[in-house]
C-alpha cells in the first residue's frame, strides 16, 4: 500500500484543494471585475470555466463576500462618474 507520507496523517487535506480553488477563482474574478469587466463576461472566460463547473463557480460567489463587494465597487463607480459629470457640467 503507498504511504502519503505527512499529507495522509492530516484530514484537512483534501478539503484544502478545495478552498484553495476557491480562493484563487474569487480573486481572479474581482481583479477582473476591477479592471471595469462585467460579471457575465468574467463568467465566460476560459480560466473561470477550467476553475469547476458552472455549479461550482455559483456555489463558490453564493457563500462568500464577493458578491456584496462588487456591488460596492460598483456604487464607487457610479459615486465617481457622477462627482465627474457635475464637475464638466
Amino acid at each position: 500500500m503507498a504511504s502519503w507520507g505527512a499529507l495522509g496523517r492530516t484530514p484537512y487535506f483534501f478539503s484544502a484543494r478545495r478552498s484553495f480553488r476557491e480562493e484563487r477563482l474569487l480573486s481572479y474574478i474581482r481583479r477582473e471585475h476591477r479592471r471595469g469587466r462585467h460579471l457575465a463576461d468574467i463568467l465566460e472566460d476560459p480560466y473561470v470555466r477550467r476553475c469547476g463547473s458552472s455549479e461550482f463557480v455559483w456555489a463558490t460567489l453564493r457563500d462568500t463576500p464577493l458578491l456584496e463587494l462588487l456591488e460596492s465597487d460598483c456604487r464607487e463607480a457610479i459615486r465617481q462618474h457622477i462627482a465627474a459629470v457635475s464637475q464638466a457640467g
